[in-house]
């Protein structure tokens, strides 16, 4: 086997390899579990986090109260702002080098469901397990304000901060 040694290419692949190494300016991002027409739970004090740069100041305003963060050294910043009562809709902005705006979050209560198999089934059933009277109860339900988050399985050793999807 011939080996074609070109110091040029190499040179070139790792000042490529060099340069991507470097950090980059990121933009504010949040975690998957922050989004318009999100339900924060109320009563209880409301913590807010993502990512940017490191030493980025960051900015969250949600119902008139404003609260401050400075990114760490990774990058990472988490916000907690003050307990609130139900309702909504309000809007949620979250500023650093660019701004997030979330729409439409409402307050109330929020419910974390998990378990067995069985929790994963689709309010109407599986295709050839139908649930009895679900179709009728899903076109009639006279509430608007209801919301729904699947997070997908994941398996970890560590507590995560964020999931994917």
């Amino acid at each position: 086997m011939k080996f074609n040694f070109n110091p040029l290419k190499i040179g070139l692949s790792l000042l490529l390899v060099a340069f991507m190494a470097l950090p980059s300016a990121a933009e504010v991002t949040l975690a998957r579990v922050f989004s318009s027409n999100m339900v924060l739970q109320q009563g209880r004090d409301i913590p807010v986090w993502g990512w940017a740069s490191p030493g980025e100041k960051i900015r969250v305003t949600f119902k008139g109260t404003t609260a401050r963060a400075k990114t760490s050294e990774n990058g990472r910043w988490k916000i907690i702002l003050p307990a609130s009562d139900y309702g909504g809709p309000f809007t949620m902005e979250i500023k650093g080098k660019n701004t997030i705006v979330l729409e439409n979050v409402m307050v109330g209560e929020v419910w974390i469901c998990s378990g067995q198999s069985n929790m994963e089934m689709p309010m109407k059933g599986y295709r050839n397990q139908p649930i009895t009277g679900s179709i009728e109860f899903i076109v009639s339900s006279a509430n608007p304000s209801i919301r729904l988050i699947t997070v997908p399985k994941a398996t970890s050793l560590t507590p995560l901060d964020d999931f994917n999807g």
